[in-house]
């Protein structure tokens, strides 16, 4: 084809010798490529063709009672069969297809086992109680029973249970109890927390200067002990503090006792924090509920304000300058008026002269030329039957702070009610040690 092709570019297209070897030599490449492409398409096709005109080839195999095997080749397999179907004392006939699997054509006749199929060198055969086993194709029908006769002889549990205690007898006396009592062993590498130190190493110079002006540098690593904080012991230094240790250690808590006990410190301060922040909430919103209720109706609403946030900054302090404020009119005495002081002082629980310059800051109109120590003196006067504000114990405080807490209310009622109980009480408890007695 590429000489084709060179002829007809000269000749037949007129281009010079040049040109007409370049294209031999493409046509050439060319020619080379698709064959070598095609080649196995080519060489596929051949092989079915040929299929279809050739016979398949089979080889029967005789197999006479001592075990001789003749061989007959034949591209019949019906032949084969029609030939074994007839009685041949002690052979077995078997087809087989050259290139696929062989087809096992069973005897007539009884034989101590029967062939199911053989499988490259193997035979798969079955004896008579039932058992299958693979053979080599080599072995005769005498040494094939031989051999199951020994396998049957055998005692398969005794022998099983002379390995087993060989494998006991091999065990050392731990395994041989964990054995016994069903321990299992396995290893497992500790982790440790980032609160735990770790040991590492450091290099450490020793210079010499020789006297000949050359230098000698000694290395050394040197183990060290490093704490979580950073702090480096070296191994030295490790004895005295081990020494220390052993000698102290019953009275040294560890660092996660300590933690532990801080936590649960804080745990309990911020509760009772809580419950103190809730209850002074409280306290408070008593406090201006109940000068609301007494002093709404004698003073203005942006004055009673200001002696609200006069008495929230008295929980907190009680020495802290109080805004003056203004009266409506002057319906309420200066008894009244230490009175209200009287009794929201016993309820903070705060002392005389707190609440006499409590009185004296913030009523300074009424109180301002008056003495503290007369305050003092006269905090828990009355003026029966004309006082407006009655005075009130820190009990009786408390009654209406627990009546407040339970229905958002001030009633002054519940005071004589809840002393009448507190009397019949102390009578049923003195009742009682009395019959004791």
């Amino acid at each position: 084809m590429a000489l084709l092709g060179r002829h007809a570019a000269i000749h037949r297209f007129g281009t010079d010798q040049f040109t007409g070897n370049v294209l031999f030599a493409v046509f050439f490449v060319l020619s080379i490529g698709l064959y070598c492409g095609l080649q196995s398409v080519i060489e596929d096709v051949f092989n079915r063709l040929s299929a279809l005109f050739c016979h398949r080839e089979v080889m029967a195999i005789a197999e006479t009672p001592t075990g001789e095997k003749v061989s007959v080749t034949t591209t019949d397999v019906s032949e084969i069969q029609e030939q074994c179907s007839e009685p041949i004392p002690g052979t077995a006939c078997v087809a087989e297809n050259k290139g696929e699997s062989k087809v096992v054509i069973p005897m007539n006749e009884n034989r101590p086992f029967e062939v199911l199929e053989i499988v490259g060198d193997m035979r798969h055969i079955r004896f008579p109680d039932g058992e299958e086993a693979y053979v080599g194709i080599e072995l005769s029908d005498d040494e094939i029973m031989i051999e199951k006769s020994y396998n049957d002889s055998r005692d398969y549990d005794a022998e099983l249970e002379e390995a087993y205690n060989v494998y006991l007898d091999s065990m050392t006396d731990e395994e041989r109890y964990d054995h016994k009592h069903g321990v299992t062993r396995i290893q497992k590498k500790r982790e440790y927390d980032e609160d735990v130190g770790f040991f590492s190493s450091v290099s450490l110079q020793d210079v010499h200067k020789n006297p000949d002006g050359s230098t000698l540098i000694e290395e050394i690593e040197q183990e060290v002990y490093v704490t979580p904080d950073g702090s480096v012991y070296y191994l030295e230094d490790m004895g005295p503090i081990c020494d220390f240790y052993e000698k102290h250690k019953d009275n040294i808590e560890s660092h996660e006792e300590i933690m532990t006990r801080k936590q649960r410190c804080d745990e309990a301060f911020n509760e009772l924090k809580r419950h103190e922040e809730l209850y002074n909430l409280e306290q408070v919103s008593f406090i201006c509920a109940y000068i609301t209720y007494t002093m709404q109706q004698f003073m203005e609403s942006h004055e009673l304000d200001k002696l609200h946030n006069n008495a929230k900054i008295w929980t907190v302090n009680p020495l802290a300058r109080f805004d003056a404020v203004q009266l409506r009119s002057n319906h309420l005495s200066k008894e009244d008026l230490k009175h209200l002081g009287y009794n929201v002082g016993k309820f903070l629980k705060l002392k005389g002269e707190n609440i006499a310059l409590f009185i004296k800051n913030v009523f300074a109109e009424s109180f301002g030329t008056v003495q503290v120590g007369t305050i003092i003196a006269k905090l828990a006067d009355r003026n029966p039957g004309k006082d407006r504000i009655p005075l009130l114990s820190a009990k009786e405080m408390n009654y209406l702070f627990e009546h407040y807490k339970r229905y958002k209310t001030i009633n002054l009622d519940i005071i004589p009610k809840r002393l009448a109980e507190e009397e019949v009480k102390a009578k049923l408890e003195s009742a009682k040690k009395k019959n004791r007695k």
